[in-house]
């Protein structure tokens, strides 16, 4: 990936490098412990100067953010993560349907593996990009039931999930989605067209059958702006 190619606000390309860093680790993505990529490695992948990857880990560490150890790499440190506060609401499924037909979404990409869940229970894991109107519109992470993609193999390779699920008549017993606020790091914003540390808005999805197993699951990832939440509460008549 190319950093310097991608659309940018006019900042420092050192601040773009550590403010995705800072945002993975902050929100937990990258684990304390766990061990950057070596300058060179970095600076190869982004295309940028060994210095404006030096001048990145300096702010960082900085921060507390990151500790490095000479001969053994740079490591994230502990740190603590923001709590977060979660509003609890609740829809029905049919609003995702409605939300998926009227975007009119095309799969650009459906490469597709085989992967064993809990239990041995096998999934197909596809990641795709779905566009809209011929432009990137989101980037989709899945996991589906291997016996459930076997049953429209053709369609689930080809288009959007949710909907053939219903097509074919999936029962589904029970489900849940969280929606949170984030940001995109450089490989989201070359797949999509968007600025590297744009908002993006990511949408956790996941569908359970009778006997409460996982039999969907998505992470989805749409620009912020491309989704708007409107919310319209019942509320109670007075006597």
């Amino acid at each position: 990936m190319n950093l310097q190619s991608m659309k940018r606000q006019a900042v420092p390309l050192h601040a773009e490098v550590a403010a995705v860093l800072r945002h993975q680790i902050l929100s937990g993505e990258l684990s304390p412990g766990e061990q950057l990529p070596a300058l060179r490695e970095l600076a190869e992948q982004l295309d940028v100067a060994r210095m404006t990857v030096i001048q990145a880990m300096n702010t960082l560490q900085d921060e507390g953010l990151i500790e490095k150890h000479t001969g053994r790499g740079t490591f994230v440190r502990k740190v603590e993560i923001p709590d977060k506060h979660t509003l609890h609401m609740k829809a029905e499924i049919s609003q995702i349907h409605t939300m998926v037909e009227g975007l009119e979404v095309a799969v650009i990409d459906g490469k597709s593996k085989l992967e064993v869940g809990e239990g041995g229970r096998e999934y197909r894991s596809m990641q795709r990009i779905h566009s809209k109107d011929g432009k990137p519109f989101c980037h989709v992470d899945l996991k589906l039931d291997e016996t459930l993609f076997q049953q429209a193999p053709d369609r689930f390779a080809s288009e959007v999930v949710v909907a053939v699920l219903r097509d074919i008549g999936v029962v589904v017993a029970s489900a849940r989605q969280m929606i949170m606020i984030s940001y995109a790091d450089f490989e989201l914003a070359q797949s999509l067209g968007i600025n590297v540390n744009s908002a993006v808005f990511r949408v956790y999805r996941e569908f359970f059958d009778a006997a409460g197993a996982l039999i969907y699951s998505a992470t989805v990832k749409y620009p912020g702006d491309f989704l708007e939440l409107e919310i319209e509460f019942a509320v109670e008549s007075a006597d």
